[in-house]
């Protein structure tokens, strides 16, 4: 398989059990994610972690993992200044097709809408 630049093999990903195990024992938190991040960028050159750090409509933002059976989501409603986010365990998931359609269709929108505004601030404060 072939992501975002890296030839992963999936059998050396996490599976998402084992990547929830880690998590409830090392912390439910990004921070105890930096083990795996480097584990995955010595194995495949890249992290294979990504925030979303925006409302999925229940919780603030998802963290999202490369799994063997697909992208676990990690959601989290709390960020703590040393442990970063606070995932809600209970409410990992894999994600599917149209979890993942509305992600990009939102994360479209807010970009579109954000490259907008700042353009529209540029010419305003050349105004000036």
């Amino acid at each position: 398989m072939l992501l975002n630049g890296a030839n992963i093999d999936k059998t050396k990903l996490y599976t998402l059990d084992s990547l929830l195990e880690y998590l409830k024992e090392n912390g439910e938190s990004d921070r105890a994610l930096s083990s795996i991040r480097e584990y995955y960028f010595e194995t495949f050159g890249n992290e294979l972690i990504w925030r979303y750090p925006f409302s999925n409509g229940i919780h603030a933002g998802v963290v999202i993992v490369a799994v063997k059976e697909g992208f676990a989501s990690l959601p989290y409603d709390i960020v703590d200044k040393d442990e970063y986010e606070i995932f809600e365990i209970k409410c990992a998931t894999l994600f599917n097709e149209d979890a993942l359609q509305c992600f990009i269709a939102d994360w479209q929108n807010f970009s579109d809408d954000l490259l907008s505004v700042l353009n529209e601030m540029v010419l305003i404060t050349k105004e000036k």
